[in-house]
Parts: C-alpha cells; structure tokens; sequence
C-alpha cells in the first residue's frame, strides 16, 4: 500500500507538468490556425460587421415599345431587379411601389420630371430612383436605364446597353448588365466633388466658406460634400449668413438677395416732425387769408365818419408763404415715414439648402 502511495506522488507531476503547457499554449495555437477558420469564426459571431449601408433603390417603371410581349416584359423587370440587387442595392419594385404611390395620388407611369420625383422618393422611402425603357425594333433592343437622385429629382446616371439580332432572354441579360453598372457609376459620383456657383446681387461680394475667403461673386468653384457655414457680404449690405448641406457630385446654384444696410437717418422721427411743421404752418397760412383785409385797430380820433380804421391788414402774401410750406413740410414728413417703414432691426433666419439644383449626368 504505501509503494502505490509513493507511486501516486510521483506520477502526479508527471501528468499535471503537460496538461499545464496544453492551457497555456491554447492561445497561440488558435491564433496560428489558419486564416479561413478565423475570418469564419469572427463571421460567425459578428455577421454583417463592417459592411457599408446598401444605397436604397425604387424601380418607379420600364416602358416598352415595339414587339415586346407580356412575358418578356415580365422577364426584363426581374433581370433588372436581379441586377441591382447584385450591385448591392435594396431594391423596392412591383405591386408596392404602385400601393405607396396611390397613397399619396401619384401614378408611376405618369410621374415625371423633378418635383414628381422629388415627391416620390419619400413616399418610397429611398434614396435613388431607376427609370427604364427597351424598344425592340427587328430583334435588336436598346436598353436605357435612369438613376435619379431622390433628394433634388435630378438624373444623375444614364447607361444604355443595345442588343442586335438578340432574342429577349439575351437581351435580358443586357438589361441585367445595365442595372449593375449604375451602383458603379453612383460610387464614381459620390467620391466626386460638387461644383457649386454663388451668385449674389449686388455682384462682387466676398464669399467665405467655413470662416476662410474663397472669392467673390460670380463664385463656380468645387466644393467637397457635407456641411459647410457660409457667409456673402458687401459694402453698405447686410451680411448673409446660411448653413448648407452639399452633395457630392451634384452641380448647385445658390442666388442671394443682400438687403441694404438700415439708414441712420431718422426717417420717422423727422417724418413725424415735418408733417407736424407743414401742419401748423398750413393753418396758419388759412388764418392770415382769413385776416386779410381787415381794419387794423385805432383810436377814435383816427376813425373816419363812418368809423372806419385807416389802416388794413395786408396777409395775403403771408397767407400764400406759409400755405405752400406747409403743403411742403408735409409732403417732405410723408416721403420721409415712408421711406421710414421697415427700416427697423431684421432678424433674418438662415435657411438651409435653399437652393436651384441641376444636375446633368451621361454614362
């Protein structure tokens, strides 16, 4: 019993010695495994992890002219989903862009132009609209494909695929082909700078962005996309100053109207003043034609036989004198009030992207 006991103790080392090496060299060996097993296990626990937002997309319609059967336009529709989807966009088509659009009275095969575009894309709730058409015209296709930007309702893409001498099938995978260029040429316009032209009136005011000079108006220049702070001023003008959001890759326009500078001459108060000098001067211009004439009083030892003064008040000239001051200091107080309206503190709030987009694009 006590050789088993003594064997015991020291078989135990032997044993505890490599399992202890096992735990502490688990970590090292995990990291060495191979590059596969890692990238599936890290898949596995985060998926999705460090995937950029899929951009949002609405197929608003196709339209078809020439020999273009039901089927095949069935089958174009769902080669250009299929391609969209492959180009990573998510993408909303068929019966629900209808449902949504009647909801708020827009028919999508009427819907043109960059308001009903504008209104559109809310009520889809994306970002970007793909419009299509395919005229087939003896076996030969031509394919177009639109991306409008939902914001400001510009094309900003056009791709065209033709297929000669194709059936409809290989003509759909032109269709499909065509879809899948769009989420490229997008990616190509995003990365891409904006070209925004400042106009103001009066012409040649400086233009700041972000608090550094950038020139004076006419202003055509590139503007990298995001917010930026921008300020327009002129001598004897109001400072105008607006925060505004720019999309890359889309062309802006911005017109300012800067106010002029309140007067500090007190229009009102000087109007208020004249009107009440012309006031009194006008009545006292009626009182002297009304005197005119009349016997300046006298003693009764200067009185004629009849009773009568010598002597006769003569006003008219003073009458006429005061009268056309009058008529003018009060003219003069109501140009002034006039001129006076408004001319108080302004506050005037900035608005944000208040702007006339065109954006042309051709691919």
């Amino acid at each position: 019993m006590r050789a088993r006991v003594v064997m015991a103790w020291v078989a135990a080392p032997l044993v505890a010695v490599p399992l202890v090496a096992l735990v502490a060299l688990a970590p090292m060996w995990a990291w060495a495994a191979p590059a596969p097993v890692r990238a599936a296990a890290a898949d596995t626990a985060e998926p999705g992890a460090g995937k950029p937002e899929r951009p949002q997309v609405a197929v608003l319609r196709v339209g078809f002219t020439g020999a273009v059967g039901e089927a095949a336009r069935e089958m174009f529709g769902q080669r250009l989903v299929e391609g969209l989807a492959v180009a990573e966009f998510q993408v909303t088509s068929g019966p629900p862009v209808k449902q949504r659009l009647g909801a708020v009275g827009i028919d999508p095969r009427s819907c043109n132009g960059d308001d009903c575009y504008r209104r559109a894309a809310p009520a889809l709730g994306v970002g970007y609209l793909v419009t299509g058409a395919v005229g087939e015209s003896r076996k030969t296709y031509d394919i177009t494909l639109e991306l409008i930007n939902g914001r400001t309702g510009a094309v900003i893409g056009t791709h065209r695929e033709r297929c000669e001498i194709c059936g409809f099938e290989e003509a759909g995978e032109k269709m499909g082909l065509a879809a899948s260029v769009l989420r490229s040429r997008l990616e190509a316009l995003v990365r891409a700078p904006a070209r925004f032209v400042i106009r103001s009136r009066p012409m040649g005011a400086a233009v700041w962005m972000d608090g550094q000079p950038i020139g004076r108006t006419p202003l055509d220049r590139e503007i990298a996309g995001g917010a930026h702070a921008l300020q327009v001023s002129a001598e004897g003008y109001e400072v105008s100053q607006r925060s505004l959001t720019v999309v890359s890759g889309v062309d802006e326009t911005l017109d300012l109207e800067l106010l002029p500078l309140p007067s500090k001459f007190p229009f009102q108060t000087a109007g208020i003043a004249a009107v009440a000098v012309g006031a009194a001067a006008l009545i006292g211009g009626i009182y002297a034609l009304s005197v005119d004439g009349d016997q300046i009083a006298c003693s009764a030892a200067e009185k004629d036989p009849f009773g009568n003064c010598p002597h006769l008040r003569s006003t008219r000239t003073l009458a006429a004198v005061l009268v056309g001051l009058g008529v003018g200091a009060g003219t003069l107080g109501g140009v002034w009030l006039y001129l006076g309206q408004g001319r108080g503190p302004r506050t005037e709030a900035a608005p944000a992207t208040a702007f006339t987009a065109g954006v042309g694009g051709h691919f």
